[in-house]
């Protein structure tokens, strides 16, 4: 199958920052080919180019536009990634977070979410720092700007490989089940997650504040602008004081100075400062 041609590449690198928001690179160009080759085997097409071609045409298709996303977007992932920060989210933050919001729900944000392995980490993260009664009263919401990932994320199974990527066994054995297909958490854990379609650059989209968000390893991938759009939408979204993680090198302050960096137990994170 043919490679993109520069002019290809280009069509496609504006349809896809218009549509999500990333910024496809001309060194990247390379991994595209493996991402789209299923997609234009599937609609009959011998070359990328001409791929491209169709997306361009039927650009105002929502089929169209949720293939293109569903093959260019969806990202890597695995429960508790990287490990530290969800320890330290379970060792300190949750817990401060109950006690200044004591008798009010928690909710909790994970933008980017993907196939639901962050949802489902910072769901345990609450069960294990909070009494049974005070973890009913948490909510964690995912999104993400592709569908299929969202519909994978609903259905909460997972293979043995994703299983064996970041769960102790203690937790595996505590918070998961087996099912048909794989494994799949254990009630108390799903009924604390809501999961919906949604790009993290809409700053008018109809969700609560949160106390907490969770966008790692997603601002890398959007320009500037971009990077200061979801920096906006998270500091609309955050209560007074609430916290924000980000993956590293993702610097939040330096996107907007509204955040506030913070340090806790050698892991940074950043806090919305003020009263709004």
């Amino acid at each position: 199958m043919s490679e993109l041609s520069p002019y290809s590449f280009d069509l496609l690198a504006r349809f896809l920052k218009k549509e999500s928001g990333i910024v496809l690179k001309p060194e990247k160009s390379y991994s595209l080919r493996s991402k789209l080759q299923p997609l234009a085997r599937e609609w009959g097409y011998d070359g990328l180019n001409d791929l491209v071609g169709h997306v361009y045409r039927e650009r105002h298709n929502p089929e169209v536009v949720e293939a293109i996303l569903n093959a260019l977007t969806i990202k890597e992932t695995s429960f508790f990634r990287d490990g530290r920060p969800f320890e330290v989210l379970q060792s300190h933050v949750i817990p401060a977070i109950a006690e200044e919001r004591a008798g009010r729900e928690l909710k909790l944000w994970s933008a980017a979410c993907s196939t639901g392995q962050e949802a489902i980490s910072l769901a345990i993260n609450l069960r294990e720092a909070l009494p049974p009664e005070r973890a009913d009263q948490c909510m964690v919401v995912g999104t993400d700007v592709s569908q299929k990932a969202i519909s994978r994320a609903k259905s909460a199974v997972y293979s043995e490989l994703e299983m064996q990527r970041g769960l102790p066994p203690d937790i595996r054995r505590r918070y998961f089940e087996p099912v048909e297909g794989g494994y799949r958490p254990v009630p108390e854990i799903r009924s604390m997650i809501r999961y919906r379609t949604m790009n993290v650059l809409e700053a008018d989209f109809p969700l609560s504040r949160f106390d907490l968000v969770l966008c790692r390893n997603v601002l890398i991938y959007f320009d500037e602008e971009g990077r200061r759009k979801a920096m906006d939408t998270v500091h609309q979204r955050l209560v007074a004081g609430g916290y924000l993680f980000t993956g590293a090198g993702e610097d939040a302050q330096r996107m907007d100075s509204r955040f506030e960096r913070d340090r806790i137990d050698g892991v940074q994170c950043f806090r919305k400062g003020g009263e709004g």
